[in-house]
């Protein structure tokens, strides 16, 4: 009898289990939401952008003192290769030292071979025209102007065009070991009306400072953030307001930093090296698409970038130079400022490889295929007669750094990018849209490499003209939407934070949820604050918050606080508990509605401080009851952190009350 209950039990417990399910089920089933949650939270955590820091838009780079009555002369320039520049340079060529012969057949594979070299630096002392290739060079209009203490050289062209034709100022960047030499082809294709399009090109081409003609930093970090912020000058000074970019290899960099800190100036972006930094999420972009490589790029162009192992191997085999000049620029420059058999060599050997590596194997690195000696050692005199290589290679020090972090940046400006065959880097298009939001074309060439405006200026300047036409119908388009809209309600449009230039243009909502524009505060001296309820900094800020509003308010002082709970969900409540504990603690001056200050929904008049005013380690915000002081005019002028009591904000206040 037992024998029998205990099998029917047994046999319940049995099914019973089955019904169940495991423990390792179990943890299974945890393992993989935890892993997912984990996934998302990560990718999140990758793809959010990095904020904007604040340039400094008139940081000088000139000798000290700082000329406090600004030069803002334009005067004209010209090339001048001057007899004692010849004389020296051909004496130089004549008693340089023998070459150490090149191993048997290896073409440029252990870099310039010195046999070619000898006939190069002959072709040099003996058959380059120096008097004509200085005219050559001044054939377009050369200007220089002092801009933030540096003396800033570039081309200026305009082009003849009947009055129904547009007129365009386009802002061509070159790159290393480039010069303006670059754009002498392709400029005469840019400036000539064409039958099917409606504009034509205004070109400015400047040199990089510390690049050819324009004057060097006289102190470190000057990188293509820099630059930008230059080159962003120069063209006010001329007189654009706004341009369309374009460059390739550094001048990429510097166009792409243009667009992405003064959209308000760049109308567009085309560029011949459609590139990124490797950032983490475009590197596991990249890693995936080595296993799967359908899953980031088409596979007419896979071989573009796959297999990775053979792209990486090509990649550091270019980069020696990169290492080194990031590193040691001024070591490196010592021997090519001196040697100009040194300089050529060490330039004119990318213009082999980089144009194609198949031609590393030729004994005369294929130099002749696409170039002649004479335009190559134009770009090569450029650097000797200024002795600006060590100049121009510093730049290195500071650029990837900077790349890796503005990379991270959206960028809205349309851009267009026009892939070569043979270009050092390839990224596909899903790649570059992580930064490039408004990224409209890839061009694709099976031809060319990185010299393009110089080995390509046909092809290149076409793709610039239907880049800029799509660029001109994009950007009508979205003035079409925007006046439609503006036009149906005004009232509905949040202000461009990237381009406003004073808190009077937001509106913000009372406790009520009334609109309230700021321009309520014009002539007043404000303080903006996030607050919190629970905050350990709370019962002291108040207090001295208020203690300042009573000592300030007759002679203009206004705080405007906004309460947020995205520090430590501190300030939890609805909008009437927040209200109803402010009256607790006796609160005199304004608060707003609740809203983040961080992050995708962070509102724009708090995305406008933050870009007015850099913080410490980022821009974000970083707790409760993070400062600022608006002056009189509506402009951000300070920023306190949460530690920073109210009082001690006085002696500030001291300057604009």
């Amino acid at each position: 009898m037992s024998t029998k209950k205990s099998s029917k039990s047994d046999k319940l417990k049995h099914e019973k289990k089955l019904e169940e399910p495991s423990s390792l089920g179990k943890y299974f089933i945890v393992f993989l939401v935890l892993g997912g949650v984990t996934a998302y939270s990560g990718y999140k955590y990758l793809a959010t952008p990095l904020e904007k820091p604040t340039l400094d838009l008139e940081q000088w780079w000139g000798p000290y003192p700082i000329d406090l009555k600004k030069d803002v002369a334009i005067s004209p320039f010209k090339v001048e290769f001057s007899d004692v520049i010849v004389n020296d340079l051909r004496e130089r060529l004549l008693h340089s030292r023998p070459l150490t012969p090149p191993l048997e057949d290896v073409g440029f594979n252990y870099g310039f071979n010195t046999n070619y070299l000898t006939k190069v630096l002959d072709y040099w002392k003996n058959s380059y025209n120096f008097k004509e290739r200085e005219q050559f060079l001044n054939k377009y209009d050369h200007f220089t102007t002092n801009i933030q203490g540096l003396n800033i050289h570039y081309m200026h062209v305009k082009p003849k065009a009947a009055a129904n034709v547009t007129v365009v100022p386009i802002l061509m960047i070159h790159g290393w070991p480039g010069s303006i030499r670059e754009f002498y082809e392709i400029i005469p294709k840019l400036t000539t009306v064409r039958p099917d399009q409606e504009f034509v090109f205004e070109v400015i081409a400047p040199s990089i400072p510390g690049f050819g003609f324009s004057q060097a930093p006289v102190r470190p970090n000057m990188g293509p953030t820099e630059v930008a912020v230059v080159f962003r000058n120069l063209m006010k000074r001329i007189g654009h307001e706004r341009y369309y970019v374009q460059g390739g290899d550094y001048g990429h960099t510097i166009c792409s930093i243009l667009a992405t800190f003064f959209p308000e100036n760049v109308l567009g972006f085309h560029t011949n090296i459609p590139m990124m930094a490797y950032t983490p999420l475009a590197t596991i972009y990249t890693l995936v698409g080595s296993l799967w490589p359908s899953l980031v790029v088409e596979p007419e162009l896979q071989d573009r970038m796959y297999p990775l192992g053979k792209h990486f191997a090509k990649n550091l085999e270019e980069s020696g130079y990169f290492h080194i000049q990031a590193t040691k620029p001024d070591t490196v420059g010592v021997g090519l400022s001196d040697s100009p058999a040194g300089l050529a060599a060490y330039i004119l050997e990318k213009f082999s490889t980089w144009t194609n590596p198949d031609y590393k194997n030729a004994k005369d690195g294929g130099l002749l295929n696409k170039f002649s000696l004479t335009h190559l050692l134009d770009n090569v005199m450029i650097y000797w007669t200024t002795n600006s290589i060590t100049t121009s290679m510093r730049h290195y020090v500071l650029g990837y750094k900077q790349m890796m972090v503005t990379d991270q940046i959206p960028t809205e400006v349309p851009t267009w990018g026009i892939k070569f065959k043979h270009e050092l880097f390839f990224f596909p298009d899903c790649i570059l849209k992580m930064k490039y939001k408004n990224y409209l074309q890839s061009t694709i060439v099976e031809d060319g490499g990185h010299f393009a405006a110089m080995e390509l200026p046909d092809i290149l300047a076409n793709d610039i003209f239907k880049a800029v036409e799509t660029f001109r119908e994009f950007n009508s388009k979205a003035r079409r939407v925007y006046e439609e809209e503006w036009a149906a309600d005004p009232e509905t449009l949040e202000p461009d934070y990237e381009t406003a230039e004073n808190v009077y243009e937001f509106t913000v909502k009372d406790p009520k949820g009334q609109d309230v524009k700021l321009d309520r505060y014009k002539g007043k001296v404000l303080i903006i604050v996030n607050v919190a309820s629970q905050c350990g900094y709370t019962d002291g800020h108040y207090t001295e918050l208020n203690q300042l509003y009573d000592k300030y308010y007759e002679k203009g002082l206004r705080i405007l606080a906004f309460p947020c709970n995205q520090f430590g969900s501190q300030e939890p409540g609805t909008l009437n508990e927040i209200l109803q504990f402010t009256k607790k603690k006796n609160v005199k001056f304004d608060i707003f509605e609740k809203i983040d200050v961080n992050g995708d929904d962070a509102h724009p008049l708090w995305n406008y401080l933050k870009k007015s005013q850099s913080g410490t380690l980022g821009n974000f915000i970083k707790w409760n009851f993070s400062k600022f002081i608006i002056d009189r005019e509506g402009v951000p002028v300070e920023r306190f952190g949460p530690n920073v009591s109210p009082l001690e904000l006085e002696s500030y206040l001291a300057k604009y009350l």
